[in-house]
């Protein structure tokens, strides 16, 4: 009987170890194609004054998109952060638009009433944030580090005049925070960017590796549906026939 215990213990430990490797296996099957940076380095010279593209402001800026909804990653396991910014009349009186960059490659400008998403596997990453003048970097850049989990989903809000005020309620003091860019709270967040705008495509830089251990890249560029001038036309209330019996 004593020997039956401890063969049945040995089995429930080789069991738990078997299915800690294959959910080790699962996890390290997700890889990002952007290219690792050094989170303990700071930004270099060229990264302050170098030469760099530029994108429009709402002021020459005019193009629609879909409005805001929420999205399924192409991966399950993918973490998906919205990257968005409100309208106001300061933005849409913008000429050049700030430049945005995660792990050193370009994504695209937020304008005003814009939005769009990115797909990340779980890990950390460095965004960093300047405005150019016109193809040339002139000030110290904005950076921050921030951390996603698999299956999970993030807000980041680009607001350089604040009148909205910043995230409120449990848990904001633990979000990201640095000047304009700040993480808010799924529920705060829906409230801001509903009327937003997809003007650009969402971006997924989630690979996977197969069996044979080769990188399988998904669409990286995923386009939502073309923008209707209908869509613009919001009731606040249904559409009633009056009926001439109710007065």
């Amino acid at each position: 009987m004593r020997y039956l215990s401890l063969v049945l213990i040995g089995t429930i430990v080789l069991a738990g170890c078997q299915s800690h490797k294959m959910a080790n296996e699962k996890k390290s099957n997700l890889i990002s194609t952007l290219k690792p940076v050094n989170l303990d380095k700071d930004p270099s010279i060229l990264d302050q004054y170098g030469l760099s593209g530029f994108s429009t402001g709402s002021w020459v800026n005019q193009e629609y998109g879909q409005y805001f909804k929420l999205v399924q990653p192409q991966n399950p396991e993918a973490a998906v952060v919205y990257f968005y910014r409100p309208d106001s009349k300061w933005n849409r009186q913008e000429i050049i638009a700030p430049n945005f960059y995660i792990n050193d490659r370009r994504i695209p400008s937020l304008i005003s009433n814009h939005y769009y998403w990115i797909e990340l596997p779980e890990g950390t990453y460095r965004l960093t944030i300047n405005r150019p003048l016109t193809v040339v970097k002139f000030q110290k850049p904005r950076v921050v580090d921030f951390s996603v989990i698999a299956g999970k989903q993030y807000f980041i809000k680009y607001e350089e005049e604040q009148f909205r005020g910043g995230p409120n309620g449990d848990g904001a003091a633990e979000l990201l925070r640095s000047g304009p860019i700040m993480q808010m709270p799924t529920k705060q967040a829906l409230k801001e960017i509903g009327m937003t705008q997809l003007k650009t495509p969402g971006l997924n830089f989630v690979a996977t590796i197969d069996e044979q251990g080769r990188v399988v890249k998904s669409k990286e560029q995923i386009k939502g549906q073309k923008y209707k001038a209908s869509d613009d036309v919001h009731l606040v209330q249904p559409f009633k026939i009056w009926n001439p019996l109710t007065w």
